[in-house]
Order: structure tokens, then sequence, then C-alpha cells
């Protein structure tokens, strides 16, 4: 591509209702939104509900009225961060460097020595096959340039835009594509006989303040030029993971809270697995009918993953304390100090389809 810095961008289209149509796979359309009985409007829509006219924010009865038949699913918000949290952790295995975009997308920076368009097609494909979920790819020198070549990539799936191509690739599309660049700014620029980027670009720095301000005149002639300064923010390195339970009735009895344990701990491994992580340190907090708390934790000499080794950690953990002989009200199994999980035995995980 000519430049060490390549950002491939990956989005799932409609994500809320692809999500949907792959746990429970219709020949209907699918529109995600709330009841429509009290006002719900449109969160998420399928293709062929799109093709129909439906849009996110729509309301559900207008939403019916342009695609009759359709099936209407109940928003799930946290099924789908479960889902798009699958998918960041896969993309992990191809990029330490990854920047989320909403649920939906994501920014990665492509390692060097890998070919960018062979890169994306295998993380398209593999999205596929793993969670049956269909994704399109933008490559570009920029995230600007990588994502809107994503949202454009056509039937083809993937677009890769090269650096030597950038004015091309960006003159035809309208205004309204610059990032921050919102209907009521457009309508300005289209007074003084401004549409499309291409013509934008020809303003001066100094015309463009005339219409838009002296605030994001420059910003926006950037875009227009694929002068995207701002780079890639990855986010932190997870440190933790740990799961917690209120007990509905407080108990000494120990075998009732090794079983809160035992479930507590699939929770976390499933966790782990899908971070790709093990933990060198597991620490069990327990709170007390009274309210007092209490902390035990333990460092291992070899990190660990599976849920069984997690519950039995925990066990100790819990003779360590006085549960048994004072009631517990609540539960909660903690993962630190946390490692890749190269070597490690895989944990057991959670279905999501």
């Amino acid at each position: 591509m000519g430049s060490a810095f390549v950002i491939i961008f990956i989005l799932v289209p409609g994500f809320y209702a692809a999500v949907e149509e792959a746990e429970d796979p219709t020949d209907s359309a699918v529109i995600v939104g709330g009841n429509p009985r009290k006002g719900g409007t449109v969160t998420s829509a399928g293709p062929r509900a799109e093709d129909a006219g439906v849009v996110p924010g729509m309301d559900v009865r207008q939403a019916q009225a342009l695609c009759p038949g359709a099936i209407l699913r109940p928003t799930r918000l946290p099924h789908y961060r479960e889902v798009a949290a699958q998918i960041r952790s896969h993309l992990r295995t191809h990029s330490d460097r990854l920047e989320p975009l909403g649920l939906d997308g994501c920014y990665l920076e492509a390692p060097s020595g890998r070919d960018h368009l062979t890169l994306a097609a295998a993380i398209c494909v593999e999205i596929k096959s793993k969670f049956g979920l269909t994704a399109r790819a933008g490559i570009g020198p920029t995230r600007f340039v990588a994502q809107l070549a994503g949202l454009h990539a056509g039937e083809a799936g993937i677009r890769e835009v090269h650096r030597d191509d950038l004015l091309t690739f960006l003159g035809p599309f309208g205004v309204t594509e610059i990032w921050g660049l919102g209907p009521a700014t457009a309508d300005k620029l289209r007074d003084v006989g401004i549409e499309s980027i291409s013509e934008l670009r020809q303003l001066s720095v100094s015309q463009l303040e005339a219409v838009v301000g002296a605030r994001n005149a420059g910003t926006f002639l950037e875009l227009a030029h694929g002068r995207d300064r701002s780079r890639l923010t990855p986010a932190a390195p997870i440190k933790s993971l740990s799961r917690e339970q209120t007990l509905a009735t407080a108990s000494n009895d120990l075998e009732t809270l090794s079983q809160v344990i035992d479930a507590l701990s699939q929770q976390v491994a499933a966790l782990l697995g899908r971070e790709q992580r093990a933990a060198r340190t597991v620490t069990l907090g327990v709170t007390f009918i009274d309210g007092d708390r209490v902390s035990r934790s333990r460092t291992l000499e070899a990190p660990l993953a599976a849920s069984a080794a997690l519950a039995g950690v925990s066990l100790e953990l819990l003779a360590r304390t006085q549960a048994g002989v004072r009631a517990v009200r609540r539960l909660r199994v903690q993962a630190t100090k946390l490692l890749r999980a190269e070597g490690t035995p895989a944990p057991e995980q959670l279905r999501l389809f």
C-alpha cells in the first residue's frame, strides 16, 4: 500500500438484526425494536427490512407498515455486547491494536508483513464461520478512509483504498460523509454550491470558515484531502475479570456456597476464554449478612483458565473465611494478573448460538 500504517475497518451491518438472524434463522425480514403498543422504535433492521425502507429510529408501527410480515424481535443489548466482545477477542488474534466503534464496528492496525487484502478477507470469512455474521471490510491509510471504504464496500464486501487513490476515492461522496459535518452544515454548503467532497476541496480554509465557522473548517478540509491525523486509540488491556452473585437468602451452608462458587467460576472461565487470557491470581470476595466484607487471594506459579481450577482455588480461599459460621449474602470470584493463554488448557466457554 505504500505506507507502513494501514487500518482495516471491520463492520457487521445491521448488527442487532444480524445477530438475531444468526441465532434464529428465518425466511422473513427481521426488525429489532421496542413494543409498538408503547411507541417503540426500530433499533436495527435486517437487509430485507432495509430494502423495504425500514431504518433505525423509525417508529416500529411505521416499519411494520412498510414491511408487512416482518418478524419483530426485542432489543437484547447485553447479548449484543457479549457477541461484540467475542468478535473483538477474535480480532485480537490478528492484531493487538484495536479500537472499537460502537458494537458493530472495529478498527485494527494491520500488522506489518501481512497482505492487507488477504487478511481482511480472512477476517470476514472467520466472522462468518465462527459467529454466523456477514462482515464488511475497508482498508485504508487512515481511520476515516478505512471506515468509508467499509461502509461502501459494495457486493464484494471488501474495499481497499491505496494512498495514491485517496482523492479519486473521496471526491464523489457527499459532504455529509465527512465526520462531524451534519445536515445543517451541509445545507449551508449547498447554498453556496458545494455538495461533494471534491467540491469542498476547492475551497480555501478562509472560504470554508466563512460558511461553517473557524472551529471545524480546518478539520473538514483535512478529511476531504484524506489527511486524518488522529491515530488508532487501542482499548486499555483488561486487567481483571470477575463475576459475583447475591444469594436470594443469606446462607452458612457450605454446599450451597460451593454451588454458587462453581457457577461463578464457570462464568469467569468463559470470560477468560473469550479474552484468550489465563490468570495468575484468584481472589474470592465474601460479604456477610451483617455487611462485613472480606477478600482472600492466592497467586499461582502457573496461570489457570479452566473453571474447575478456578473453583478449586476459590473453595480453598472460602475455607480461609468465616463462611459456614457466619451467613454469607454475596460471593465474588475474580481473576487478575492476566496473561495470554497460549499453551494453557482451553476453558469451558458459554455458547452464543
